[in-house]
């Protein structure tokens, strides 16, 4: 059997480790402008003591300590460190991090591959901090991405800020190719949604492993059964809310996200991608003051990945600063062609000839909750076949620009938005007096075109500064 490049990684070959630095009792950041999402500081001054912000303000207006280390950033930006509100740390970027891998076991062994993640999540945080993220939500894993002290010891300047939700409730397991079947208990990635009793009994595990969310995939049911799964949705709702759990659900067709909107969901994980979002959508939208995550770039992807494996052609890495792992590149480069029965070649043209078309209802979705007012957090699907662990929040910036978000809107989705979406609106997500230190410097205004985040030169997570080229896995030419 061929191991799974990640399983092979976890059997001693480990990425590098994030260069440490003890902070001063205070530093200072002087001379860059400040953008906290559609206000600014020119020629700012930020005062870090003891991982949080102390200071922000004009010169003037923050007197620098005397112990300070002081360092000039003259003509740079500053923003808050990016936040992805939608991550998957029980999955690779490739074909071989899903369950839907066991279709083809000898390439892509799924229970190797899951348990090395499981045995290394580090290396994914390493690849958040290299891109400037500094805060994700994992909204749909196994019971360790909650349990791990990955998730738990999140204080740490090398790892990003970690919300997780666990495994997911869904009535579509028994008879959906993702279902582990006899899978061992420590990979389930699903609860079933059976009954009443049931689906009341997985919020009580999911509260009992310390998930901070309950995460429903909820695809179209069949029409002989959408009474009943209604009905239990509602119950879902109605358990997390008793629970203080927040309800995420994932529902991409307008009637399950009206559906899930009714039901209590805050968080709407994916664009309505069926059709266009109606007036009561919207509605319930607002009036839950729920969040949207579009995650415009994931369908896509899939079908990018797909089309690789149909026609053995690799699929083009956008990773400008050097940041994907070395596993994942190795796999992605030199991709198995799988038989026809399993992916047709004809199925790839037209997977990625929909692309478009997809895309394109997914933004006019995007600006129908915008101008309605809906708040919108930045998302990515990290961890799904080529929506890569860090830089895929570059294409899904500019993928929200392009829909005709002004920058500054993307820039406040991608930072307090995302925040406000883990619950963790008044911890990071602003450059602000006692908000944790989070930040990342850029060469190139973001303000001008949200592409300048990819002129990253440093970033900070819990007051450590680093140099983004020492965070790198690859070398950028």
């Amino acid at each position: 059997m061929k191991r799974s490049l990640l399983a092979v990684l976890a059997l001693g070959i480990t990425p590098p480790v994030l260069a440490q630095s003890d902070a001063t009792d205070a530093v200072v950041l002087t001379g860059a402008t400040v953008i906290n999402g559609d206000y600014w500081i020119e020629s700012a001054s930020i005062i870090v003591r003891d991982g949080r912000i102390e200071c922000v303000g004009e010169p003037e207006a923050c007197s620098f300590p005397e112990d300070a280390e002081i360092i000039d950033l003259d003509g740079h930006y500053i923003t808050p460190g990016l936040v992805d509100a939608h991550v998957h740390f029980a999955q690779t970027g490739w074909l071989d991090g899903r369950p839907d891998g066991m279709q083809a076991p000898d390439v892509y062994p799924y229970p190797e591959t899951a348990a090395a993640l499981s045995a290394n999540p580090d290396r994914w945080h390493a690849a958040y901090l290299c891109t400037g993220i500094t805060a994700v939500y994992d909204v749909g894993g196994q019971a360790w991405t909650v349990t791990s002290d990955h998730a738990t010891d999140t204080d740490r300047s090398d790892r990003a800020h970690v919300r997780a939700a666990g495994p997911l409730i869904t009535h579509a397991s028994a008879r959906n190719r993702f279902f582990l079947g006899e899978g061992a208990s420590d990979q389930l990635l699903f609860l079933p949604m059976e009954d009443v009793a049931g689906v009341r009994e997985q919020v009580r595990y999911l509260e009992s492993i310390g998930a901070q969310a309950v995460k429903v995939w909820y695809l179209a049911p069949r029409p002989d059964d959408r009474d009943r799964l209604d009905g239990l949705l509602m119950e879902i709702g109605a358990a997390a809310d008793a629970a203080g759990l927040t309800m995420i659900v994932h529902a991409t067709s307008l009637r399950e996200a009206k559906m899930a909107l009714r039901a209590g969901a805050a968080i709407l994980v994916h664009s309505v991608s069926d059709q266009p979002v109606d007036q009561e959508f919207l509605d319930l939208l607002t009036g839950n003051d729920a969040v949207y995550v579009p995650t415009l770039q994931a369908g896509p992807n899939w079908g990018r990945a797909l089309a690789s494996v149909a026609f053995a052609a690799s699929a083009l890495i956008d990773d400008p600063n050097g940041c994907v792992d070395e596993a994942i590149q190795a796999r992605i480069n030199a991709p198995e062609r799988m038989p026809s029965d399993l992916i047709s070649p004809a199925w790839a043209y037209r997977s990625l000839e929909g692309n478009g078309a997809e895309i394109a209802l997914m933004q006019q979705n995007l600006m129908a909750v915008f101008e309605a007012g809906g708040r919108i957090a930045t998302a990515t699907d990290a961890g799904n076949p080529m929506t890569l662990h860090g830089p895929s929040i570059y294409r899904e910036v500019e993928m929200m620009q392009t829909a005709g978000l002004s920058p500054q809107a993307v820039i406040e989705m991608s930072t307090r938005g995302g925040a406000v979406a883990m619950g963790a609106e008044d911890e990071f997500g602003q450059i602000e007096a006692g908000f944790v230190a989070d930040l990342i410097v850029l060469s190139e205004d973001p303000r001008e075109d949200v592409r300048n985040f990819r002129s990253l030169t440093h970033v900070m997570r819990a007051g450590v500064l680093r140099a983004q080229s020492g965070l790198r896995v690859t070398q950028v030419d």
